[in-house]
Protein backbone atom coordinates (compact mmCIF):
# COMPACT_ATOMS: atom_id res chain seq x y z
CA UNK A 1 0.00 0.00 0.00
CA UNK A 2 2.58 2.37 0.21
CA UNK A 3 3.30 2.25 -3.16
CA UNK A 4 0.06 3.02 -3.81
CA UNK A 5 0.44 6.33 -2.11
CA UNK A 6 3.21 7.18 -3.71
CA UNK A 7 1.31 6.63 -6.61
CA UNK A 8 -1.87 8.24 -5.81
CA UNK A 9 0.10 11.98 -4.94
CA UNK A 10 2.25 11.75 -7.71
CA UNK A 11 -1.09 11.48 -10.07
CA UNK A 12 -2.35 14.27 -7.87
CA UNK A 13 1.06 16.67 -8.65
CA UNK A 14 0.96 16.00 -12.34
CA UNK A 15 -3.03 17.22 -12.27
CA UNK A 16 -2.68 20.28 -9.98
CA UNK A 17 -3.83 23.59 -11.50
CA UNK A 18 -3.53 27.59 -10.43
CA UNK A 19 -6.27 29.24 -9.33
CA UNK A 20 -7.39 32.99 -10.99
CA UNK A 21 -9.30 34.63 -8.83
CA UNK A 22 -12.31 37.09 -9.52
CA UNK A 23 -11.26 41.16 -8.10
CA UNK A 24 -13.41 43.43 -7.42
CA UNK A 25 -11.09 45.88 -8.89
CA UNK A 26 -11.22 46.43 -12.62
CA UNK A 27 -8.10 44.90 -14.72
CA UNK A 28 -6.77 43.38 -11.08
CA UNK A 29 -6.08 39.50 -11.96
CA UNK A 30 -5.12 37.65 -8.68
CA UNK A 31 -3.21 34.56 -9.76
CA UNK A 32 -2.63 31.68 -6.88
CA UNK A 33 0.45 29.69 -6.68
CA UNK A 34 1.02 26.67 -4.08
CA UNK A 35 4.92 27.16 -3.13
CA UNK A 36 6.38 24.27 -0.75
CA UNK A 37 6.38 24.68 2.97
CA UNK A 38 9.86 23.52 3.05
CA UNK A 39 10.63 21.53 6.18
CA UNK A 40 7.22 18.56 6.60
CA UNK A 41 7.73 16.69 9.89
CA UNK A 42 5.78 13.27 9.80
CA UNK A 43 5.44 11.87 13.30
CA UNK A 44 4.13 8.07 13.22
CA UNK A 45 2.71 5.53 15.88
CA UNK A 46 4.01 1.61 16.16
CA UNK A 47 1.00 0.18 14.36
CA UNK A 48 1.19 0.07 10.47
CA UNK A 49 4.75 1.56 10.14
CA UNK A 50 4.97 1.23 6.39
CA UNK A 51 1.63 2.31 5.91
CA UNK A 52 1.48 5.67 8.06
CA UNK A 53 5.03 6.08 7.30
CA UNK A 54 4.24 6.58 3.50
CA UNK A 55 1.26 8.59 3.80
CA UNK A 56 3.53 10.92 5.60
CA UNK A 57 6.21 11.01 3.28
CA UNK A 58 4.31 10.96 -0.23
CA UNK A 59 2.03 14.18 -0.18
CA UNK A 60 5.63 16.13 1.25
CA UNK A 61 7.80 14.68 -1.85
CA UNK A 62 5.06 15.56 -4.60
CA UNK A 63 4.56 18.85 -3.14
CA UNK A 64 8.40 19.42 -2.98
CA UNK A 65 9.07 19.55 0.46
CA UNK A 66 11.86 17.82 2.43
CA UNK A 67 10.29 15.33 5.18
CA UNK A 68 12.26 14.37 8.50
CA UNK A 69 9.82 11.10 10.03
CA UNK A 70 9.82 10.74 13.37
CA UNK A 71 9.49 6.82 13.53
CA UNK A 72 8.01 5.00 16.73
CA UNK A 73 10.44 3.97 19.24
CA UNK A 74 9.60 0.39 18.60
CA UNK A 75 9.50 0.57 14.65
CA UNK A 76 12.59 2.05 13.80
CA UNK A 77 14.00 -0.70 11.72
CA UNK A 78 11.00 -1.10 9.13
CA UNK A 79 11.50 3.30 8.94
CA UNK A 80 15.27 2.35 8.25
CA UNK A 81 14.73 -0.10 5.31
CA UNK A 82 11.86 2.74 3.71
CA UNK A 83 14.46 5.26 4.13
CA UNK A 84 17.52 2.81 2.32
CA UNK A 85 14.60 2.00 -0.69
CA UNK A 86 14.06 5.59 -1.37
CA UNK A 87 18.40 6.15 -1.31
CA UNK A 88 18.69 3.29 -3.53
CA UNK A 89 15.99 4.60 -6.09
CA UNK A 90 18.44 8.17 -6.22
CA UNK A 91 16.42 10.39 -3.99
CA UNK A 92 19.28 13.16 -2.93
CA UNK A 93 20.05 12.57 0.87
CA UNK A 94 18.50 14.71 3.26
CA UNK A 95 15.68 14.68 1.66
CA UNK A 96 13.94 12.07 3.48
CA UNK A 97 15.36 11.46 6.98
CA UNK A 98 14.44 9.78 9.87
CA UNK A 99 14.72 9.87 13.33
CA UNK A 100 14.24 7.46 15.77
CA UNK A 101 14.22 8.34 20.08
CA UNK A 102 10.93 8.75 22.88
CA UNK A 103 8.46 10.87 21.75
CA UNK A 104 8.84 13.19 24.82
CA UNK A 105 12.22 13.72 23.90
CA UNK A 106 13.06 13.95 20.12
CA UNK A 107 9.63 14.35 19.22
CA UNK A 108 9.36 17.39 21.32
CA UNK A 109 11.84 18.93 19.81
CA UNK A 110 11.03 18.40 16.27
CA UNK A 111 7.25 20.03 16.71
CA UNK A 112 8.70 22.83 19.14
CA UNK A 113 11.40 23.59 16.69
CA UNK A 114 10.72 26.70 14.16
CA UNK A 115 11.95 25.02 11.42
CA UNK A 116 9.36 22.56 10.26
CA UNK A 117 6.73 24.50 7.91
CA UNK A 118 4.08 21.78 8.60
CA UNK A 119 3.85 18.78 11.39
CA UNK A 120 1.77 15.63 10.56
CA UNK A 121 0.78 13.29 13.15
CA UNK A 122 -0.86 10.06 13.32
CA UNK A 123 -1.07 9.23 17.16
CA UNK A 124 -3.52 9.65 20.26
CA UNK A 125 -5.47 13.06 21.14
CA UNK A 126 -2.83 13.40 23.47
CA UNK A 127 -0.13 13.65 21.85
CA UNK A 128 -1.95 15.69 19.53
CA UNK A 129 -2.73 18.31 22.06
CA UNK A 130 1.04 18.31 23.24
CA UNK A 131 1.95 19.11 19.18
CA UNK A 132 -0.44 21.64 18.95
CA UNK A 133 0.75 23.76 21.76
CA UNK A 134 4.33 23.11 21.15
CA UNK A 135 3.60 23.31 17.25
CA UNK A 136 1.59 27.17 18.28
CA UNK A 137 4.34 28.80 19.32
CA UNK A 138 6.19 29.32 16.05
CA UNK A 139 2.75 28.90 14.23
CA UNK A 140 3.37 26.11 12.65
CA UNK A 141 0.58 24.31 10.14
CA UNK A 142 -0.01 21.10 12.01
CA UNK A 143 -2.27 17.90 10.83
CA UNK A 144 -4.08 15.62 13.12
CA UNK A 145 -4.82 12.11 12.90
CA UNK A 146 -6.18 11.21 16.00
CA UNK A 147 -6.92 8.32 17.77
CA UNK A 148 -10.95 7.30 18.65
CA UNK A 149 -13.27 4.45 18.29
CA UNK A 150 -13.16 4.65 14.72
CA UNK A 151 -17.29 4.37 14.48
CA UNK A 152 -18.58 3.33 11.24
CA UNK A 153 -22.23 4.53 9.34
CA UNK A 154 -23.91 1.88 7.24
CA UNK A 155 -26.26 3.55 4.90
CA UNK A 156 -29.67 2.05 4.64
CA UNK A 157 -29.13 1.07 1.07
CA UNK A 158 -25.72 -0.29 1.31
CA UNK A 159 -24.63 -3.89 0.52
CA UNK A 160 -24.78 -4.75 4.25
CA UNK A 161 -22.81 -8.62 3.36
CA UNK A 162 -19.80 -6.24 2.02
CA UNK A 163 -20.42 -3.67 5.02
CA UNK A 164 -20.29 -5.72 7.44
CA UNK A 165 -17.10 -8.03 5.95
CA UNK A 166 -15.05 -4.24 6.13
CA UNK A 167 -16.11 -3.49 9.23
CA UNK A 168 -15.13 -7.01 10.25
CA UNK A 169 -11.43 -6.32 8.28
CA UNK A 170 -10.99 -3.11 9.71
CA UNK A 171 -12.11 -2.81 13.17
CA UNK A 172 -12.05 -6.34 14.66
CA UNK A 173 -9.39 -8.01 12.83
CA UNK A 174 -7.10 -4.95 13.33
CA UNK A 175 -7.90 -4.69 17.28
CA UNK A 176 -9.58 -1.51 16.47
CA UNK A 177 -6.16 0.22 15.08
CA UNK A 178 -7.41 1.23 11.81
CA UNK A 179 -8.53 4.67 11.29
CA UNK A 180 -10.24 4.71 8.56
CA UNK A 181 -11.54 1.43 5.92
Amino acid sequence: RGGEYLDYHNGMARTYEGEIVNSDNKNEHIYVHRLPIGVSVGVCPWNFPVFVMMRKIAPALVTGNTVVVKTSEFTPNTSFDIAAMFNEAGVPPGVINVVTGIGSVIGAALTASPVPGIISMTGSVATGQHIMRAAAANMTKVSLELGGKAPCVVMEDADLELAANAIHASRICFTGQVCNC
